[in-house]
């Protein structure tokens, strides 16, 4: 019976630790946070060319499409989740890109109901 709890006991423990671990890597949790903070996060699976990517910067967050010939991708829309708060820099606009384009080299970006604001920061 000592031995039994003891088994019991260790399985709660792994299981523990792994729902923790999963809860910690969870992509989507940590790109909610990357926006809090203001920093990039992309949640993109480059192996999967019909998922879209979702990547935050500076507290804004964008949706990008990805279209793809020959499996490849060689173009992305991205598009704000939000509309209304789109304000950004050419500067700030200028790094996504290149963020994009050392993961698809190929790739055309384009951008809709995207406002740029002049700043030098």
């Amino acid at each position: 019976m000592k031995w039994l709890l003891l088994i019991v006991l260790l399985a709660f423990l792994i299981y523990g630790l792994f729902r923790i671990l999963s809860f910690l890597t969870n992509p989507q949790r940590r790109l909610k946070f990357a926006q809090k903070r203001g920093t990039f996060y992309l949640f993109d699976k480059k192996d999967n060319i019909r998922m879209n990517l979702l990547l935050t910067y500076k507290g804004h967050l964008f949706e990008g499409e990805k279209y793809a010939a020959a499996k490849e991708v060689d173009h992305i829309l991205l598009f704000p989740t939000n509309p209304y708060n789109t304000k950004m820099s050419k500067q700030d606009k200028a790094y996504i890109e290149q963020s994009l384009l050392s993961i698809y080299p190929k790739a055309k970006i384009d951008w809709t109901r995207f406002n740029e604001v002049d700043k030098n920061t």
